[in-house]
C-alpha cells in the first residue's frame, strides 16, 4: 500500500505538526508521491485543498483541531461534546460506517475523515451525518518515566510559541494561589516584557527532552494554559506520574482523566482560564492530592504511544483502501471499465 502524506506547513498548528510526525512514522517505508498514491492522508483542510487524489483512490483527511472541522466554521458554538470514557483511543477497530465514502462529496475531494479528538469528531458528525473514528496522534514517552523521589512545591508551566498568552495569567493565578512558579523555555526563546519582577517565578531554559523530564518529575504539577486542543507536554507530564491542570472545554480536556469525577484520576480542570479559576484548581488538587494517581496518569500516557497509533492508523487506512477497492469493482461498469469510461 502506497501512502502520500499531504501538509501545509505555513498554517502548520501544534497538533497538525504532531499528527504529520506521527503518519510518517506509522507508514515509514510506504511514503510514496502524490501521483502514484493508493491513499493521500491530508493533515488540515488548507492541506486538503491544494491536491488532488489520484482517481480511485480515497482521500483521508486527518483534523487535529476543531478550528478545522467542516462545521466548525458555520458554527458560533461548538456542539455538545462527546464524554472522553467513551473514546476507545487504544481499542484497534474500524466500524464499515466510519469506512464509507463520505455522504457529502465536495469537501475539497476528502472521501474520508478523520479526527484528534470527541469534539472535533463530533463537528464532523453532525456535518457529514455519521460517526467519524478518533485517533489520538502519538507522543513518545520513553524517555518519561515516573521516578521515586520527593517532589517540591513549586507548579511547572512550559512556555513555546504557541501558548505565550497564557504566561500572565499562569504568573497572576500562582501569585493568588501564594505559591511558586517555574517557567520553562526552549532554547533561544524571547520571552514577553513582563510588567514587573515576581518574586515568585523562576525562569528556565530546558536544553533538550532529559532537562525537561527532570523538571516535570519534580514539580507539584503542570499547569497548562494551551487554547490548542492536543499538547504533547500534557501527555509527557502523565507519563512521569505529574498530575496536570488543563483548561476545560477544549480537545486537550479528552487529554487527562479528571480527578474531580468518581474515583482516581490524572488531573484537574479549570474553567474560565482566569487567574482566580486557575489558583482555585490549584488549592483543590492540594486539598486532595491523593485524587490524582502517578500509576494511572503513567498508564493512561500509554494510550498516545506510537505502537498504538500505529496500529490503529494503519488497520484504518487499510480498511478504507479495502473498502474503496471493493466500491470500485461492485460498480455496475466495472471498476476497470468505470475508470476508463
Amino acid at each position: 500500500m502506497r501512502v502520500a502524506i499531504v501538509t501545509d506547513h505555513p498554517s502548520h498548528s501544534a497538533g497538525e505538526t504532531i499528527i504529520a510526525e506521527s503518519l510518517r512514522e506509522a507508514f515509514a517505508g510506504q511514503m510514496s508521491p502524490l501521483e502514484t498514491a493508493d491513499v493521500v492522508i491530508s493533515t488540515s483542510r488548507a492541506a486538503a485543498r491544494n491536491v488532488t487524489a489520484p482517481l480511485g483512490s480515497p482521500h483521508i483527511c486527518y483534523l487535529a483541531e476543531t478550528k478545522n472541522t467542516p462545521q466548525s466554521h458555520s458554527m458560533a458554538q461548538s456542539p455538545p461534546r462527546l464524554n472522553p470514557s467513551t473514546l476507545e483511543m487504544s481499542a484497534v477497530s474500524v466500524t464499515q460506517t466510519e469506512t464509507q465514502a463520505t455522504a457529502r462529496p465536495g469537501h475539497q475531494g476528502i472521501t474520508h475523515y478523520l479526527a484528534g479528538n470527541g469534539i472535533a469528531a463530533n463537528q464532523l458528525r453532525q456535518s457529514i451525518g455519521r460517526p467519524v473514528k478518533v485517533i489520538p496522534p502519538a507522543v513518545d514517552t520513553q524517555l518519561f518515566r515516573p521516578q521515586k523521589l520527593r517532589r517540591s512545591e513549586h507548579y511547572l508551566t512550559i512556555v513555546d510559541e504557541g501558548n505565550i498568552s497564557g504566561l500572565e495569567v499562569a504568573i497572576a493565578a500562582s501569585q493568588i494561589a501564594g505559591r511558586e512558579l517555574l517557567v520553562v523555555t526552549e532554547p533561544n526563546f524571547k520571552l514577553p516584557d513582563l510588567q514587573a519582577e515576581q518574586s515568585h517565578v523562576q525562569f528556565v531554559t530546558a536544553n533538550d527532552d532529559s532537562a525537561l523530564y527532570q523538571h516535570l518529575c519534580e514539580c507539584r504539577a503542570l499547569l497548562c494554559l494551551s487554547s490548542a486542543d492536543f499538547d504533547v507536554h500534557v501527555i509527557r507530564a502523565q507519563a512521569c506520574g505529574t498530575p496536570v491542570i488543563v483548561p476545560a472545554g477544549g480537545g486537550i480536556e479528552e487529554l487527562i482523566l479528571d480527578a474531580e469525577q468518581e474515583g482516581p484520576g490524572t488531573g484537574l480542570l479549570f474553567e474560565p482560564s482566569t487567574p482566580e479559576s486557575i489558583a482555585s484548581a490549584m488549592l483543590e488538587y492540594e486539598r486532595r492530592p491523593q485524587k490524582c494517581s502517578a500509576m494511572l496518569a503513567s498508564a493512561h500516557a500509554q494510550a498516545f504511544s506510537p505502537t498504538r497509533f500505529a496500529e490503529e492508523i494503519r488497520a484504518f487506512v487499510e480498511a478504507v483502501v479495502t473498502s474503496t477497492v471493493q466500491a470500485v469493482a461492485d460498480e455496475p461498469l466495472g471498476g476497470e471499465q468505470r475508470r476508463a469510461a
